[in-house]
């Protein structure tokens, strides 16, 4: 396929040449610095692992005395020395004493190639040779783009989210390589993300209290079913918006403490279970409380669901296969908390083992359970 702006100076005829921009001045105290851009306007252009990437490059950085400059977006990047939202002629400034830029395929690339800056693309939803940097050598361009299933979206949604799966070594790798700061390959390997790596969980058991700091809009996750204090839990109720998963009911008069706050509550049920009365539920509806019940035992959910027609019943976390290998170099990320008395979690395998403050991989069904919130991946 042409490059679109060969497909432009056809249809508008005219040639292409060398853009002028007219850079307007911006104090910078760095001396030596890479740029970043990450589109979020564009949401199948936006990348969600560059504090990833940041993090294998920052010891090469440092020793080179190399800062990090964002230009632009909604959210500073983790990582970052300097985020800056200025204006286009701004930015062009700051492009033009940059060593490196990278980003996805958008304007500032090209600005960047205009001033023979080496750049580093991300392709979410076209092909590289559709919109790669056209005005600087090939060999200062690196353009990554994923494997695509098929074909890109070319749509400013991509229900693939396939720019996702670009791994954050190879973008690190690609940077190093075009500031001549290693040529050794990354000792990072990703294994396995899941597809709620990114979303923030805090799950709280609510065994004691104590203050929690969040960010702004965060609901807590309180976990009943896993320990129990009644003072504890009403403090967390009252405190934070919260989601309840409980293993019994919560009393009437309970429930009216922390209707306020309450958004969801899902209850474990069980067909041994005597009835749940009809007035329980009503409750529920008159506090405008939902309610879900959660089955473990897929055996139980015929009965359940005849049980309780007019409610909604899900199964709970189905055990998972290990969707990779490990080995003694596995480590996990995870967005995921589970807070007890102070120490915090990243899975319900490490709570269950006391496990605080440990990335280790653990091979058990109730860790890969949950494999869907992390980043496993293998270090030396």
């Amino acid at each position: 396929m042409p490059h679109l702006l060969e497909e432009y100076a056809k249809n508008l005829g005219v040639k292409i040449s060398l853009p002028v921009i007219k850079d307007h001045f911006f104090p910078l105290t760095a001396d030596k610095y890479i740029t970043l851009s990450n589109d979020d306007e564009v949401e199948s252009k936006h990348y969600p692992y560059y504090d990833m990437v940041l993090n294998l490059i920052r010891p090469f950085l440092q020793e080179e005395d190399i800062k990090v400059v964002q230009l632009g977006g909604k959210a500073r990047i983790e990582g970052v020395d300097t985020a800056l939202n200025l204006s286009f002629k701004q930015k062009s400034f700051i492009l033009s004493r940059s060593l490196l830029h990278i980003g996805s395929d958008n304007v500032l690339n090209h600005v960047a190639s205009a001033k023979q800056i080496p750049t580093i693309n991300i392709f979410g939803n076209t092909f590289p040779n559709i919109n790669r940097p056209v005005f600087s050598k090939p060999s200062f361009n690196v353009n990554i783009a994923p494997k695509w299933d098929k074909k890109p979206s070319f749509s400013n949604v991509d229900p693939k989210k396939q720019i996702s799966t670009i791994k954050p070594e190879k973008i690190a790798g690609s940077i190093l390589k075009s500031l001549k700061l290693s040529s050794v390959p990354i000792g990072f390997k990703t294994l396995h993300v899941g597809e709620k790596f990114k979303q923030k969980v805090v799950e709280i058991v609510p065994t004691s209290f104590a203050p929690l700091t969040l960010p702004e809009g965060q609901v807590i996750i309180v976990r009943a079913d896993y320990g129990f204090n009644e003072d504890s839990f009403l403090r967390f109720c009252k405190s934070y918006k919260v989601v309840v998963y409980a293993n019994q009911l919560i009393q009437p008069h309970g429930l009216k403490q922390i209707a306020h706050n309450l958004q969801t509550l899902f209850i474990f049920a069980e067909a041994s279970w005597d009835t749940i009365p009809t007035s329980y539920f009503k409750t529920l509806k008159d506090l405008n409380i939902e309610c879900v019940l959660l089955v473990k035992e897929e055996k139980d959910l015929p009965a359940i669901r005849n049980k309780y027609f007019d409610i909604a019943i899900h199964p709970y976390l189905s055990l998972k296969d290990p969707p990779c290998k490990i080995s003694e170099n596995t480590r996990f990320l995870s967005e995921k908390r589970i807070i007890e008395d102070g120490k915090e979690y990243l899975s319900y395998a490490h709570w269950k083992k006391g496990l605080d403050k440990n990335n280790e991989v653990l091979d058990t069904p109730e860790y890969w359970r949950e494999s869907d919130h992390f980043y496993i991946y293998e270090s030396d």
